[in-house]
Formats: structure tokens, sequence, C-alpha cells
């Protein structure tokens, strides 16, 4: 549930059920903004060792504090997906370790909450995330570059949120609402540690890249470059993508918060996954790019 890609196989894959897996960023390891709010976010943690994952059976629900530690011997890249009504655990679990041949089935029994790929041997990484209440699949892969082929080796854990405790929103410095196709967001934002909530308000699963354009290259090049293959230029891409900045893919309705610290300048954002809508009714997908998803943001 959240193995990255790299761009060559963003080029030549756009319709692939791999890109769905897309994340071409880790998340940020830094330290929440030390609020009053914060302080009064239930939390817990799910641990990753070399044969196990260990989560709580029951979470508090609500909006809460998740903190993922690997102390496995190996790079993993660890997800969250809700078990929609209708599904079972052992469904998504299933679907998840079947490589990208399965990821659209995958899409009809899960919505995704946020991913971390990589965490490092030793190393922790957290996020606030809104579970509501419900059943969720916590799935830990070896790290690789591309999507875990069907058979490779998923550790898993199943917890439960019964009950609503989490009603403190956090302090959020940047608000980010992803609709179908656009971001609803600041034009400027402050450099610096800035702790971001995302929102997917729209009818598919959205994400947020942030890439650094190369000189004189502009949204036209990006859109170029990660369109039809056959259309593309040839050479490097005409962008930087920041490793630790944005969102990986989340479900319809999910809310989540980040804190990540950008650069002054101008930083582009977009959403690279294919239009679900087109491949549930069998057509060729456009990316959520090339539908208008992308914008300029001015960091100050």
């Amino acid at each position: 549930m959240s193995a990255p890609i790299n761009l060559s196989q963003v080029r030549t894959a756009w319709w692939l059920p791999g890109l769905l897996l897309m994340l071409l960023f880790s998340l940020s390891a830094c330290q929440p903004v030390q609020t009053p709010a914060a302080s009064a976010i239930p939390a817990f943690t799910i641990a990753v060792s070399d044969e196990t994952v260990s989560a709580p059976e029951v979470v508090p629900g609500g909006i809460v504090r998740v903190t993922i530690q690997n102390n496995s011997s190996i790079p993993m890249d660890i997800g969250l997906a809700r078990v929609l009504e209708g599904s079972t655990p052992e469904e998504v679990i299933a679907l998840a370790q079947g490589g990208e041949e399965a990821f659209i089935p995958l899409l009809t029994k899960a919505s995704f909450l946020p991913s971390v790929n990589p965490v490092d041997p030793g190393a922790e990484r957290w996020f606030y995330v809104d579970l509501r209440t419900g059943v969720f699949v916590v799935d830990a892969a070896e790290h690789v570059e591309g999507v875990p082929g069907a058979g490779a080796l998923h550790l898993n854990a199943v917890f439960s949120a019964d009950e609503i405790v989490g009603t403190t929103e956090p302090v959020a410095d940047v608000a980010v609402d992803m609709v179908n196709f656009a971001y609803v967001m600041p034009d400027e934002i402050q450099a610096g540690p800035q702790l971001w909530q995302f929102t997917n308000s729209g009818e598919q699963w959205h994400m947020m890249f942030v890439v650094d354009l190369a000189e004189g290259a502009g949204v036209e090049d990006v859109m170029a470059f990660m369109g039809d293959p056959a259309m593309a230029p040839a050479g490097p891409p005409p962008f930087e993508i920041l490793p630790d900045a944005g969102i990986p893919p989340i479900g319809v309705g999910e809310r989540a918060w980040l804190e990540f610290s950008l650069a002054p300048g101008e930083h582009l954002i977009g959403c690279p996954i294919p239009d679900t809508a087109a491949i549930f009714a069998g057509e060729m997908p456009m990316s959520h790019i090339e539908h208008g998803m992308v914008k300029m943001i001015k960091v100050k």
C-alpha cells in the first residue's frame, strides 16, 4: 500500500495500477510544533520489527497522533488504510500483497491514510490523522525502487477505533483542500517549519508533491514530461522533487496533518496520480496534473 515508483516509471505507465502507489518523497521526520492544542491530542505508536507489526488492538478514534517506528534491520515502506464498509481486513491484506495487478480492486476495498516511505532502520516518523472510527490495516514492506511484485513480503496488523476520543484540531499553519482537480490553499507560504493540514474533499484520492523547477522551466514543462510518454521531451526532468514535503495519496474524505519546511522561493505543487474515474470506466486516464491539478506557490 505504500511503495514508491521512480520517474522513468511515471513517464511510461501513467495508466498502470502501480502508479497508484506513487510516493516520490518521504515524509518529514521533524517534531511537531508544540502548542496547547497538540498536547491534548491522543497518540499511539505502531512498531515494525523484522517479523511483526505491533499496534494496539483498539486506538482512540477521531484526531490522533500516530508515531511509526521502524525497529527492523531494513528500510521499510509503511502505510495505513481504512477498510471500507462491506469489505474485510483479510481482503485488503490479500490485495495489498497482489502487486500492481491487484491495485485497482484494492481501491474498492480500502481508503488510504498517510504513508511513510521509506523509514530507515531505527528511525521513526509521525503525523496527525483524523481516524474517525472504523477498522484499519497497517501494511509494511521492504522499501524497493518501484512497486513490490506479487508475493513480496508484507507484514500487517489490524486495529480499530470504536469511539471518538480526539476532538482537538491541530493548529495548522497552512490549510490545503484537495478537490477535483485543484488545490484550494494560499498562494504564499511562510518559509521554515510549518504544520500543513490536508483535506481530501474531492471524489477521488489525491496527493501533493512539491518540486523545484529548473531555470526557465514552467508548469507546461512538467506537464509535458509527465503526460503522454510519446510526446515527452528527451533528457532529464526539468524539476527536482523535494524529498521531505507534500503528502502521499489519501482517500476521499480523509484528513491529515504533516510538518515540513520549505525554503524561500517559488515551488510547483501537483497531483500526478491518474484519473480513477476513467480507469473504472475502462478508459485511458489522464493524470490529475493534466486535468489542471497543479499550482505555483511562493514561499517567503
